[in-house]
């Protein structure tokens, strides 16, 4: 992890119109997409790394192509108390959206157990919880991608979806010998 005293921040700043919606909705989705934390109403951050500013670039494009105003800016060397608030925020995201991770998994798992339970090993429920599965992981993969300081939860989350995985194959095993799959 890079020393915070160094540690570099994109800021964005913006202003959409409030109708049609769309710009709005699509400003939000990548925002939340590349783990951007709110500063204040319209404005965000985010580490600064070349791919993310690319994004956040091509965002900035959008905005003013569609009628509203955005200006990306670059910070670095803030107030030790600024970059640790801004730091825990960001972590604090991290954590919730690896909550959400590892509960997506859990209720899998769960799906799990009660076909089998249920001893539903048909062919079509073996593609739709294989297609659940594929989801969590796709889930997980992308809150890695926005991890940028390596969160604590990753593990909790990582393990979730590792359960996830080992119930699925076991599940798969079961129906092969049930002659389905």
């Amino acid at each position: 992890m890079p020393d915070p005293t160094e540690r570099r921040w994109l800021v964005i700043c913006f202003t959409v119109p409030a109708k049609p919606s769309a710009l709005r909705v699509a400003t939000w989705r990548t925002l939340k997409q590349l783990g951007a934390v709110a500063l204040g109403t319209s404005v965000y951050t985010v580490p600064d790394r070349p791919d993310v500013r690319e994004l956040l670039d091509q965002l900035a494009e959008r905005i003013n192509g569609g009628g509203g105003l955005a200006v990306l800016l670059l910070a670095q060397g803030l107030r030790e108390s600024d970059e640790a608030m801004i730091a825990q925020r960001v972590a604090g995201s991290r954590s919730e959206d690896y909550l959400q991770v590892a509960k997506s998994a859990r209720r899998f798992v769960e799906h799990v157990d009660r076909e089998t339970a249920t001893r539903d090993f048909r062919f079509a429920e073996v593609e739709s919880l294989e297609e659940e599965l594929e989801k969590v992981r796709r889930q997980l993969q992308r809150v890695v991608a926005r991890d940028y300081f390596e969160s604590p939860a990753r593990e909790e989350a990582q393990a979730s979806v590792l359960a996830a995985e080992a119930a699925f194959e076991t599940y798969v095993e079961r129906a092969s010998e049930q002659g389905e799959p």
